[in-house]
């Protein structure tokens, strides 16, 4: 809806966006004109004013650092975010580039899995613990078979 209104002859409805209707209510506007002109040629035209979208929940980042400090290795993590945050920098949309990475280090930021003691901790590797833990206890893990070097 680039110029603020959009016309569905199939359910003979216009909706307009909420800058449009605000220049529509000033008599003799561009915008008053169009719906008159609308009004005139659809007598049944029904008007809605378009969906306000909700807005994204912006992260920022000292939202960011909070999570990485729940993490047992929350000093590796943190360096890694400084050194994320300084080659931001340097791109056209710094933030986004920050966020973008915070998104694929932390998928489960949302719905974190806490350990026994309190620490966040990544569902990827809660499960490959948990996997081999399973194989410990069940006697599967082989012992290693040396393997000779090439001569």
């Amino acid at each position: 809806m680039t110029n603020g209104y959009n016309y569905d002859a199939l359910s003979n409805t216009l909706t307009i966006s909420a800058s449009f209707a605000k220049k529509a209510s000033k008599v003799g506007s561009l915008e008053y004109n169009i719906i008159l002109k609308l009004r005139h040629d659809f007598p049944d035209l029904t008007i809605q004013q378009e969906a306000k979208r909700e807005a994204e929940k912006k992260l920022n980042y000292h939202q960011m650092e909070e999570f990485i400090d729940m993490h047992r290795n929350a000093t590796e993590l943190r360096a890694t975010f400084e050194k994320v945050k300084k080659l931001s920098h340097i791109q056209s949309m710094p933030y986004r580039y920050v966020k973008n990475w915070f998104e694929r280090t932390f998928p489960y930021y949302d719905n974190p899995a806490m350990d026994d003691d309190g620490f966040v901790v990544d569902p990827m590797t809660l499960n490959s613990m948990k996997e081999m833990i399973n194989e410990v206890t069940a006697g599967n893990i082989q012992e290693a078979v040396p393997v000779k070097a090439a001569a």
